[in-house]
C-alpha cells in the first residue's frame, strides 16, 4: 500500500538549528551530511542530506487514521520524488530514498539519501570518497616526501 502525502521541507539557515537564521538571511531545504556513513555507494553513487519534512496536515492526524510512521515517511518522499510537472522528467531534488526518520512535534527530521553530489537545494556539498585520503597533490603527482629507509 503506497500512498502519497502531501509535504514540503522546512527551510533552514546555515548554521540551524544550532543558530538560528537571521531575519532575511538565505534559506535551503536542508544540508548534507559530513560522515562517512554505511550507505550503499556512498561517496560514488549517493550521498546523504539531513532535513526536516512537514506534512499538509498535523503527524497526530495521520497516525489517527491507522497510517504508521514508516507508511508516513515513506509517502512525503514518494510524493518529494514527483517531477515538478507533466513536462519535467526528473524530480526537483534529484531521487530521494529514507535512511533514518526521526519524528518531532511538528516535522519529521529524516536522513535522506540522494543521487546528486550538489544540488543548490542543500547546504554543502557531498564528500567524494575517491578523493578521501589520497597521497596526492593536486595536479596528481605523487608529494616530495621520501620515505624513511
Amino acid at each position: 500500500m503506497s500512498v502519497q502525502i502531501t509535504c514540503s521541507f522546512k527551510e533552514m539557515g546555515e548554521q540551524e538549528p544550532a543558530i538560528p537564521c537571521a531575519e532575511g538571511g538565505k534559506k535551503k531545504l536542508g544540508r548534507y551530511s559530513g560522515g562517512n556513513l554505511n550507505v550503499e555507494g556512498f561517496g560514488h553513487k549517493n550521498w546523504v542530506v539531513l532535513a526536516y519534512i512537514i506534512p499538509d496536515r498535523p503527524i497526530a492526524e495521520y497516525l489517527g487514521e491507522g497510517i504508521t510512521q514508516q507508511q508516513l515517511v515513506e509517502g512525503c518522499v514518494e510524493f518529494l520524488n514527483q517531477p515538478p510537472t507533466k513536462r519535467a522528467r526528473k524530480p526537483k531534488y534529484g531521487k530521494l530514498s529514507c535512511d533514518s526518520f526521526y519524528f518531532l512535534e511538528d516535522k519529521i527530521s529524516v536522513s535522506l539519501i540522494i543521487d546528486q553530489r550538489n544540488s543548490k537545494y542543500f547546504w554543502g556539498r557531498g564528500n567524494n570518497k575517491q578523493s578521501m585520503g589520497k597521497k596526492y597533490s593536486k595536479r596528481g603527482r605523487p608529494s616530495k616526501r621520501q620515505p624513511r629507509r
